[in-house]
């Protein structure tokens, strides 16, 4: 069983800063915390054997018991072996934890993970601060979250105990478990997507979360919860009623882009076979550009008061064609015979 190596006297500290863990697979040094909500505390560090940086999650209760908390730590030790292996150098975007396991004397869950090449913040607050997104951002999304669920729904799960699996469900998709990565240090609309907190994990943690349906139906229940995040992104929509139906919502009708729409349909309505057949038909979709705001404005804006030419100069462009009218009559009624000018300037050079 694995212990929390105290600096201090205290049996029970608030947070891990400065101190080290003795995981699994390793050993780490504990940074900064970086994120403190009921039950769970996120903290960066490093791995000392590498010098790596790590994230580390601490959940946490005083109410589990001895009973429950070596429940929770055999548990964790069947996920102790499972590896994700893409085959070649494909990054398909999944926080996977490196290092799992538990200490029953503090009452404490750990989760070591490898960061992402850039801080990243959750949907949710990526919305909070951002405003929806356009639907060609909104595919952009859905491209990236499928080509990972794709890899996680075939991956081969090898247990603890012998046993394999043949892939597994995110189980746990929502705005808070789905990670906007900017790929470079400026934050723009240039974006990876990276799926944490997935219910294999989570469920250890979180009982409730252990499904009755079969694999094949939670897979189809990821599919259905991404059309219903792609549109809580158009609309903003951070806090929907349980019974929320964003079909009838009355906002639906106001979604430009109606091949997108019809896809968001479709995965809500687990209209695919499988995530594969979803990702391709999402990219076949017939391409939208994207009109910048300030051209859609220009062009839907009718010329406004102090847009429009003053009365003075309407007068006398009046006029000015008026004249030229008259002089232009003057000559057809004359059919030519006005004198030429006189050029006295010219021939008193020569």
């Amino acid at each position: 069983m694995s212990m929390t190596q105290e600096q201090s006297t205290e049996s029970k500290p608030s947070t891990l800063e400065g101190k080290v863990l003795s995981g699994l697979r390793g050993q780490y040094a504990i940074a900064t915390l970086t994120e403190n909500q009921p039950g769970v505390r996120i903290y960066t560090g490093t791995e000392l054997a590498t010098k790596t940086p790590i994230v580390v999650k601490e959940y946490y209760s005083f109410w589990w018991t001895a009973v429950e908390m070596q429940q929770m730590e055999a548990a964790l030790k069947q996920l102790e072996t499972i590896e994700f292996h893409s085959g070649g150098v494909q990054d398909f975007r999944l926080l996977i934890p490196q290092d799992v396991f538990a200490s029953v004397k503090d009452q404490r869950c750990y989760m070591i993970l490898r960061p992402p090449h850039h801080p990243g913040q959750s949907l949710r607050h990526y919305l909070e601060t951002q405003g929806g997104l356009s639907p060609v951002a909104v595919r952009h999304f859905l491209s990236q979250v499928l080509q990972s669920l794709w890899f996680l729904h075939g991956q081969i799960i090898d247990f603890a105990d012998g046993e394999t699996q043949k892939g597994t469900a995110h189980g746990n998709l929502s705005l808070d478990s789905l990670l906007i990565v900017p790929e470079s240090e400026i934050w723009n609309d240039q974006f990876q997507v990276y799926l944490q907190d997935l219910a294999l994990w989570e469920s250890v943690i979180h009982p409730e979360m252990i499904s009755s349906q079969s694999l094949n139906e939670q897979k189809q229940q990821d599919l259905r919860n991404l059309g219903t995040i792609a549109v809580q992104m158009l609309f903003r929509e951070l806090n929907p009623s349980e019974d929320w139906n964003p079909i009838e919502d009355s906002r639906w009708n106001t979604i430009a882009d109606s091949s997108l729409k019809q896809f968001i349909q479709q995965l809500i309505g687990a209209s695919f076979s499988g995530v594969k057949v979803a990702r391709n038909q999402l990219l076949a979709l017939p391409v939208v550009e994207e009109v910048q705001a300030d051209t859609t404005e220009w062009e839907s804006i009718e010329l406004g008061q102090a847009d429009r030419p003053p009365l003075y100069f309407k007068i006398a462009f009046g006029l000015a064609i008026l004249g030229l009218v008259a002089n232009f009559g003057l000559l057809w009624a004359n059919k030519g015979a006005m004198k030429a000018p006189r050029l006295d300037f010219i021939q008193q050079r020569k």
